[in-house]
């Protein structure tokens, strides 16, 4: 599957580019391609056959050999991958002129809430938010060259989305820097009941999705309860009154919902970050719960700036989580169980501290290093590397004297690993592979060397046969 949505996507983007001519890619240019669960998350809950498709939009004079900063946008209720880019959903590709970003709209399916539903406690099935973690995430850096650093990756999303990109903002805060919240249905747990209603509008009962509605899941999936989490993110939240403001696609049922529902809900979840003192920028404005609203929304975020500096590598920082595993800044964690309450992770300096799991955990830092420890504890994270790169070249041996094409694998497979040999330097790939021509005059072969942070470099000799020869290649006459 994975080789049939890579060539899908290049299909895609060549007829693209030939039908201009063989120019670059104009602004607005949308492909479309398969994001495979490959994992088993989810098998269905879309309305369409096949594994879960995405879609991009390109920048303007797109070039694949480029890296590009990243904006991924979730859909919302009742919705799909394609809603944002139909010409009867927002068709944003007209509404971002010149933004040089790849815009990534992945499924979430018709009412997966982003969320691994709770279903008895198996936690599971659907798996939207793993989807979206371990999926899409992977699969895009593996299909484009995204650049690096958290300042580079913006999450935003409307209504269903806007909870989405509220929630997994939190879940990963090491990758997005900035997020977007449109019109987001982000307290949960405003008053009681609200998980009924988001259940019965995904067609389910409420305690599939979350569990007891004051219990630990649903708390540990209630944005406004976790606001904490993106005390060093930036956050923009847009959301509508209600009152129509001109223009308008909805009805005065999204008005209703846009002024009786969501508004309240937002100023709960402003006011939960001030308190948490998160970096948040609120606009409130007329406008309903409907496509008109979200691009005005979008337009507005654009200008408040998507990809703004953020602090890269944060010394303190807290994070609130009710996941079995997951990634937390330059720090990986697994518990053997679920937690049974909501999980606190706290970091100052090197002191790492944990509380409210249940069980102990495994922790496991970039640099290699394996902590397991009891929960609750507390823990120095090494500040060196525990482990050393490994590289895997073939062909494993050249001819002396010929320059040869070799291929370069980093493990762990890491992007952007700096392989050198002798003048000649490169980059891996996002799945941690490097091309490069190198050439050995004697049987001693070539010196390759690569180096990341928080590893211990890799120093290998790649042996040659045959006799004593020149690499430089003999004057022209």
């Amino acid at each position: 599957m994975r080789g049939r949505g890579r060539i899908l996507a290049t299909a895609v983007v060549a007829v693209a580019i030939a039908a201009m001519g063989g120019s670059a890619a104009h602004a607005g240019t949308v492909i479309e391609y398969e994001i495979p669960a490959r994992g088993g998350e989810v098998s269905g809950g879309y309305p369409y056959a096949g594994p879960p498709r995405a879609r991009a939009i390109l920048p303007d004079g797109y070039d694949p050999k480029k890296a590009y900063p990243v904006l991924y946008i979730l859909h919302g209720l009742t919705c799909r991958y394609s809603c944002w880019t139909d010409s009867k959903g927002v068709e944003i590709q007209k509404h971002l002129p010149g933004l040089d970003a790849i815009v990534v709209m992945p499924e979430g399916g018709r009412g997966g809430w982003y969320t691994d539903w709770w279903n008895g406690g198996r936690r599971g099935s659907p798996a939207w938010e793993s989807y979206f973690l371990d999926q899409v995430i992977p699969q895009t850096e593996a299909r484009f060259r995204i650049r690096k650093g958290r300042r580079w990756h913006a999450l935003a999303g409307s209504s269903m989305g806007g909870l989405g990109t509220a929630y997994l903002g939190g879940r990963v805060p090491g990758y997005f820097g900035s997020l977007v919240v449109m019109s987001g249905f982000v307290d949960t747990q405003i008053v009681p009941g609200v998980g009924f209603i988001q259940a019965a509008m995904a067609g389910g009962q409420a305690e599939e999705l979350y569990g007891p509605l004051d219990g630990p899941y649903a708390t540990g999936h209630n944005p406004t309860r976790l606001a904490g989490n993106l005390t060093r993110s930036r956050v923009f939240v847009s959301h509508g009154t209600g009152v129509p403001q001109g223009g308008d696609t909805g009805g005065p049922g999204e008005g209703v919902t846009e002024g009786a529902f969501i508004q309240p809900m937002n100023q709960s979840y402003v006011a939960a970050l001030r308190r948490a003192g998160v970096e948040v920028t609120h606009q409130s404005h007329p406008g309903y719960h409907d496509a008109a609203n979200d691009r005005r929304q979008l337009r507005d975020a654009r200008s408040w700036g998507l990809f703004d500096p953020v602090v890269e590598r944060p010394a303190t920082w807290t994070n609130e989580t009710v996941a079995r595993q997951g990634k937390l800044w330059d720090v990986r964690y697994r518990f053997d169980a679920p937690p049974t309450s909501v999980a606190r992770f706290s970091r100052e300096g090197p002191r790492l501290a944990m509380t409210g799991a249940g069980s102990p955990v495994t922790l496991t830092t970039d640099g290699g290093c394996v902590i397991r420890t009891a929960t609750p504890g507390q823990v120095e994270v090494p500040t060196r590397p525990c482990a050393r790169l490994k590289v895997k070249i073939r062909p494993g041996r050249l001819r002396t004297g010929r320059k040869t094409r070799v291929r370069i694998a980093v493990m762990p497979a890491l992007p952007g690993v700096v392989v050198r040999s002798g003048r000649r330097r490169v980059t891996t790939d996002a799945r941690g592979i490097a091309r490069l021509r190198i050439c050995a005059p004697s049987r001693r072969g070539a010196r390759v060397t690569a180096k990341a942070s928080n590893f211990l470099d890799a120093r290998v000799r790649v042996r040659a046969r045959g006799r004593v020869a020149s690499c430089r290649r003999p004057p022209l006459r």
